[in-house]
């Protein structure tokens, strides 16, 4: 098994596709767990020597293993203001399936790493990252997830159904409450970018408590509140990261 150069991007040499790679780098673990096999597969395609002919055979990506690929990745390329490139080796309708393609189960068996804390998985951040979130955030608020299902029409989200925990108060009921209850913001459903949360599964349970910290956004005439950070609730560290005193000292 070799590697055939120049591949399609007119690499001659390995520092050079390499180094064309790297620009993918930092969307590895963001999207499709295959992404480092499809990348190969494209920069440096799969060569075998047919023992019949003598002739030299590349190995291609496979069409629905490219699909899958992009429908992962480009979502979340978009949200980082970047598009799916416009070359050809791209192009996922130049490829076929064939018993002899690059498929998408050949990286069935590779167990996924788990998450390290950093500021881009939304379920599992760091607290200095999440002191900073909390800071430029709409909505930091303790709530239970009372269910968790797909959201249908709204693209690679998670819908958590939530009930938010308010604080007793010996005057139930009263003209100033009443206010304060419609005035607020009280969301009974909130979305999770699934690229965002690599571990969602086991991170979110029905029937838990989170910090949930949310951004606003206002379409037509539906508020959606989009998350921005889900983390399971501890008592007294959270409390005063809700009160936001550390974003004065910012």
């Amino acid at each position: 098994m070799f590697m055939r150069l120049p591949n399609a991007f007119n690499n001659y040499h390995l520092n050079e596709t390499v180094e064309a790679i790297g620009p993918w780098t930092p969307l590895v673990g963001k999207c499709h767990r295959g992404l480092k096999l499809f990348l190969c597969a494209i920069y440096a395609p799969i060569c075998l020597q047919d023992k019949e002919s003598g002739m030299s055979v590349s190995i291609r990506l496979c069409k629905s293993f490219c699909w899958s690929v992009r429908a992962s990745c480009e979502p979340v390329m978009n949200a980082n203001q970047h598009k799916w490139p416009t070359h050809p080796a791209f192009n996922c309708s130049e490829y076929v399936d064939d018993s002899m393609c690059v498929r998408e189960d050949f990286i069935a068996a590779t167990p996924t790493p788990a998450p390290t804390p950093s500021g881009n998985d939304v379920c599992n951040m760091r607290d200095d990252v999440l002191a900073r979130k909390v800071c430029s955030s709409d909505l930091v608020l303790r709530a239970e997830v009372s269910s968790i299902r797909d959201a249908r029409g709204q693209g690679s989200y998670t819908v958590l159904k939530i009930k938010r925990h308010q604080k007793k108060s010996g005057r139930m009921g009263s003209r100033s409450s009443r206010k304060a209850k419609k005035t607020s913001d009280n969301p009974e459903r909130v979305l999770v970018r699934q690229t965002e949360c690599r571990n969602e599964e086991k991170t979110l349970k029905e029937g838990h408590s989170y910090l949930i910290v949310l951004d606003k956004r206002s379409l037509k005439k539906k508020t959606k509140y989009i998350v921005k950070a889900i983390v399971p609730w501890k008592n007294k560290k959270y409390r005063k990261l809700m009160r936001r005193n550390h974003c004065k000292q910012r």
